[in-house]
This record gives structure tokens, C-alpha cells and sequence, in this order.
């Protein structure tokens, strides 16, 4: 256990280092920030960059601790189902992107581009959807960092979720979206670094024969040491459903597209997904699936990766698996950030409120929401603290409320036939049979409903599919009964640059210079 003082230390280190990092590059570039920098970081981002921060962005707080929990408790098939099933959408994904560079060149956000192929009432709901995703994922990576932070160093799981959002807040109102690509980039070279030694340690101070014995004597090593074991098989499904709404509903991936070049779009996310499964894949297995081999006494398993660091290296172990987190809670919440202050930008501001809103004016209050959502979500992640829902639950419950969107929202991107009452029924009925089957689950099985019940793997289960299978069913039945084609290329010149005034401007002054 280290002293609460490393905890506050390593808070205070990461938000000063990459706040000095992104005030340096920013004089380095003698580039001004304008509204469509700080939002696109310019459209120009390479394959590279553009890859590394897709790894960082969906390497969440829960994927180091979620991954190294279901390897603790389903044994080897844990770290498959946990990497594969949140690697697949992230793979799928590169198709969207295409798409959406194709059909939506200037677009900021994928709202903008559904409030132009639906109706305003489509606008809306999607909207809602979206800035829940976000706020569920970004509850997760404080709660995560919270409870690593309480569980290695003993700080107060309150204050540590409270303080967590301002590491990240600071530079990334300051630097925007470029600012979160090159932090990414730092942070996933050091989670793999980070992960190798893990790994290393495992293997020479262990070796597999003694992490195999071990789980032999667990008196559920039938379940442990096969891929055949239902509860992982559960877990997965419920894992692959829920991450369909985490990616394709999350503005923080369709940004990363935004942000790329034409040409790295697709091959970005493909790269990164295939990268991406070694992270989870490894940490359940050495942390996770190593910790039940090696019989350690861990009362929550979504702590066991955080106290398996600490049996294997002492307090070195904890420092470096708390930096590692500190790399993932950084990175993807300064994609939140950017991702949900686009979309109150983009799609409240300067859709609703004021349309025409100059760059100046956009970026000013593209960092005011920045720096806002960001406090507000450390008093958010106090909140669920106290009404005691933790991480597991906030990761498996998420698809229910968010994957509703998924089918609706990828059909009006790629299929002409897509219909604006086929897609809002499709989503708004898919969530609320979802949650009601959800209920209704746990009240039948477990005889109550309560957190514990609502958390259980078969409630999970059946509320997730049931969104899928209901959002899929009307989104595509009324689209084919309407039988109704929408024309793509009547959106090319709907989206314009945050920027446009500005142009507009030095154009005008050069034709007076012209004339003169």
C-alpha cells in the first residue's frame, strides 16, 4: 500500500506534465487556435497518429480493470471474451468512417450529419443518446481511477474522483483535440512498455505451470480452464452488445475520423483495433487469470489487477500500474471532453442558439463547456460512489441505454432506404423494451430489484439483445415497407468550416486590393 500522498503526487505530476506539453507545442507550431482546430485538429491527423489515439481512446480505466476482473472470475476465457468482444466494433467501425469522409467531408460531429438526413426529432433523440454515451464513459474512467488510486494508496475514493477530471480538463481546454491526439500518442507507448514488464514478471517469477496448478485447485476450475465456461460466455455477449453503443454512438470515434486524412481514415481504425485486443488480452490474462492461479485473497474483483501489481513488484508494481491507469483515464477522458464539447458546440450552440456564432466566439465557448463538463462529471462520479453502483455495473448496463441507437444510426449513414420514423421508433422503442426487459429479468430470476440483482450477468444479458434485435427489427422493417431513397449527394454542401467567417473575410480583402 503506498501513502495517499504518491496518489496526490502522480495527480499533480500528469496534469502539470501534459499541460506544460501542450502549451510547448502549441509555440513550437506558432499556429493560432481557432474553433476548427480546437475540433478537427485541422482534418490532417496521419495514419500513425491517428491509430495510436484510437488504441489510447479505447483503452478505458475499465479496460485494465474490467479485462483483469473477468479473468479473475471466468478464468482463460475472460481475457478473449473481454478483447475480442470490444475489438470487433472498433474494426466494424472503419467502414463507417469511410462513409461518413465520403457523404460528410466537413461534418464536426455524426449528429450534424443526422440532423441533415433526418428530421429534427431524430436530431434530438440521437443527441440524447450520444451525450449519454459520453457521460457513461467518462463515469467509468474516473470510477475506475478512483477506485485504483483508494485501493493502491488508500486516498479518499471521493476526493481522488473529484481531483481526476482536472488532470485531463486543463490541457485539453487549452490545446483541444490536437492536444488529446498527442497525449495518446505518449500514453499508449507507455502502456505497452508498462504491459511488457507485467508480462516479463509474470512469466520468470511464476512460469505457467504454478498459475495452471493454481487454478486447478480453485473448486471452479471447471469453469476456469476452459473457453467452453457459460459465464464468460455470457459476459461476451453482453461485452460485444454493449461496445457496439460505446463506439458507434460515442462522438470521440467519429472525431478520430473527422480529424484524419482521407487516406488513413479506414486503415486508422483497422490498425488500432488489431493493436488495441493485445491490451485487455494481457492484462486479464497476466493480472487477472495469474491472480486467481496464485490464490490472492481479493474480496472485489474489479480491484484484483491494481493488487496483483502490488504482489508482483511491491510498491514499484502499484506505481507503474498507476501510471498506466493515469495513461488511459488521460487519454480517453480528454476524448470525451472534445467529443461532447463538438457536440454542445456544434449541434446546441450553433444549430439552436446562435448560428452565427464567428470562430472567435465558438472557440471561447468551446472551452467554457470543457472546462465545465469536466468538473461536473468528478461530482457525477461522487454520486454513483454513494448510490453504490460501481464500475462492472456502469460497464455491462451502458448497452442498454446507448446501443439502441446503433442500427438506426448506421443505416442512415449507408443505406439510402433508411427511413426518419423507422430510425427514431427503432432506437427510442429498442432502449425502452431493453430496460424493461432488463427489469423485469431481475425481478422474475432474483425475485427483487435492486443493484445486485439488476447487475447479474443473465438480467445484463437479456436487456442488451433485447435492444438490438427490437431497434434492428423496426429500423430496417419500416425502411423496406416505405420504400423511400434518399439521395447522398444532396448533403456534400451542407457543412461548412467553424471557420467560414474568417475566410470569407480575407477573401473579400483581396478582392478589394485587386480592385484598388
Amino acid at each position: 500500500m503506498l501513502s495517499s500522498t504518491t496518489g496526490y503526487l502522480i495527480l499533480l505530476i500528469f496534469g502539470v506534465f501534459f499541460t506544460g506539453l501542450t502549451i510547448v507545442m502549441q509555440r513550437r507550431r506558432k499556429e493560432k487556435m481557432t474553433a476548427e482546430q480546437f475540433s478537427t485538429a485541422g482534418r490532417s491527423v496521419g495514419i500513425g497518429l491517428a491509430s495510436a489515439s484510437i488504441i489510447a481512446a479505447w483503452t478505458w480505466a475499465a479496460t485494465l480493470m474490467m479485462s483483469s476482473s473477468t479473468g479473475f472470475q471466468y478464468g482463460i476465457s475472460g481475457p478473449y471474451w473481454y478483447a475480442a468482444g470490444a475489438c470487433i466494433q472498433v474494426l466494424l467501425f472503419a467502414i463507417v468512417a469511410i462513409h461518413l469522409k465520403r457523404k460528410a467531408p466537413l461534418a464536426h460531429t455524426f449528429l450534424e450529419f443526422v440532423g441533415k438526413r433526418f428530421d429534427k426529432k431524430n436530431h434530438k433523440l440521437m443527441m440524447g443518446f450520444a451525450l449519454m454515451t459520453n457521460i457513461i464513459v467518462t463515469a467509468m474512467v474516473i470510477l475506475g481511477g478512483a477506485i485504483a488510486l483508494n485501493s493502491l494508496t488508500g486516498m479518499n475514493i471521493y476526493i481522488a474522483a473529484f481531483l481526476i477530471p482536472l488532470t485531463f480538463t486543463i490541457y485539453t481546454m487549452i490545446g483541444g483535440l490536437k492536444a488529446s491526439f498527442i497525449a495518446d500518442y505518449l500514453n499508449t507507448v507507455m502502456i505497452f512498455v508498462i504491459l511488457t514488464i507485467f508480462a516479463t514478471v509474470v512469466y520468470v517469477k511464476f512460469g505457467v505451470d504454478t498459475v495452471y496448478e493454481g487454478l486447478q485447485a480453485i473448486p471452479e476450475q471447471s469453469q476456469m480452464l476452459t473457453m467452453a465456461s457459460v459465464p464468460g460466455l455470457f459476459f461476451g455477449m453482453i461485452n460485444i452488445i454493449g461496445n457496439f453503443g460505446t463506439v458507434f454512438v460515442d462522438q470521440s470515434y467519429w472525431q478520430r475520423a473527422i480529424a484524419s486524412k482521407n487516406s488513413a481514415a479506414s486503415k486508422a481504425y483497422i490498425y488500432g483495433g488489431i493493436a488495441w485486443f493485445a491490451i485487455p488480452f494481457a492484462i486479464a490474462t497476466f493480472l487477472g487469470v495469474s491472480a486467481a492461479g496464485l490464490g490472492l485473497n481479493i474480496g472485489d474483483p474489479d480491484a484484483s489487477a491494481p493488487l496483483m501489481a502490488q504482489h508482483l513488484l511491491g510498491s514499484v508494481g502499484s506505481i507503474l500500474f498507476l501510471v498506466m491507469l493515469f495513461m488511459a483515464v488521460m487519454s480517453t477522458g480528454a476524448a470525451e471532453l472534445t467529443a461532447i464539447t463538438n457536440i454542445i458546440v456544434t449541434d446546441i450552440y450553433r444549430k439552436s442558439i446562435n448560428p452565427h456564432a464567428t470562430g472567435e466566439k465558438t472557440l471561447k465557448v468551446s472551452r467554457i463547456v470543457t472546462l465545465s463538463f469536466g468538473l461536473a462529471m468528478g461530482l457525477l462520479s461522487i454520486l454513483l460512489f454513494k448510490v453504490g453502483i460501481g464500475l462492472s455495473f456502469v460497464y455491462m448496463a451502458m448497452g442498454i441505454f446507448v446501443s439502441g441507437a446503433v442500427i438506426p444510426l448506421t443505416l442512415g449513414l449507408m443505406w439510402k432506404k433508411a427511413t426518419s420514423t423507422g430510425n427514431f421508433y427503432g432506437a427510442l422503442a429498442g432502449m425502452v423494451t431493453g430496460i424493461t426487459v432488463w427489469v423485469i429479468t431481475a425481478q422474475v430470476r432474483y425475485g427483487e430489484i435492486s443493484v445486485a440483482s439488476l447487475g447479474e450477468l443473465h438480467s445484463m444479458l437479456f436487456g442488451n439483445v433485447t435492444v438490438f434485435l427490437v431497434s434492428g427489427l423496426i429500423a430496417i422493417g419500416h425502411g423496406l415497407l416505405s420504400n423511400q431513397e434518399f439521395d447522398f449527394d444532396s448533403l456534400k454542401d451542407k457543412f461548412h468550416s467553424f471557420d467560414e467567417d474568417k475566410k470569407e473575410e480575407s477573401n473579400d480583402s483581396v478582392m478589394k486590393k485587386e480592385v484598388v
